[in-house]
């Protein structure tokens, strides 16, 4: 179980760093001003945004795609703050 959770973790976090670059790309704007929002809400926008047929694919099956992937807790989770690596110690 907690290998399947930190699998789930991984593909989240990369499917979300790939889906705000998207944004990032769609709305110019200083890097990493999206990255308060949920994986659902960016889905959301980038829909909104270039949602043209065959563009990005069709919402319904990539939010069912990424419902399968991740949960739904962590679809719609708003992203956590990495906390700061400790400093190394100087000897």
């Amino acid at each position: 179980m907690i290998i399947e959770n930190a699998v789930r973790q991984n593909v989240y976090e990369q499917i979300l760093k790939t889906a705000n670059k998207r944004l990032e790309q769609a709305i110019p704007g200083p890097e990493g001003a999206y990255t308060n929002l949920s994986l659902g809400r960016v889905l959301n926008l980038l829909f909104f945004l270039r949602g043209e047929w065959g563009s990005i694919g069709d919402f319904w099956t990539t939010h069912q795609a990424l419902r399968a992937l991740v949960g739904d807790d962590l679809l719609w989770a708003e992203p956590q703050k990495s906390s700061p690596a400790p400093a190394e110690l100087i000897q």
